[in-house]
């Protein structure tokens, strides 16, 4: 019961933190996430696969988050409006899962 328990302290925590915050550590994520999505395209590439629907939507959040004027707009949505945070949440939450799972191809 130890995992558990972690695992909700450690979501507690993440939700103490301001929208702002949370916003910019997501923002660093996904272009973390880029030299995966970069190996998973060239090995795609190799086998002569289509890259997935997912990995497009991250490879488009990647590019997006480069740009100053889609983060300035991304994150006044995310701060400013709590259901759209809290569906930034559950869509950054999948796409963390399916990098977790998948690892590079």
């Amino acid at each position: 019961t130890a995992v558990p328990a972690a695992a909700a302290a450690a979501r507690l925590r993440a939700r103490r933190r301001s929208p702002s915050d949370r916003f910019s550590e997501m923002l660093l994520r996904v272009e973390g996430w880029s030299e995966e999505l970069d190996a998973r395209h060239a090995a795609a590439a190799e086998a002569a696969a289509a890259p997935s629907r997912i990995e497009r939507v991250l490879r488009g959040s990647i590019v997006g988050g480069r740009n100053e004027e889609v983060v300035a707009a991304l994150r006044l949505c995310y701060t400013d409006y709590k259901p759209l945070r809290l569906m930034g949440d559950l869509i950054f939450s999948l796409m963390g899962k399916l990098m977790r799972k998948s690892g590079p191809s």
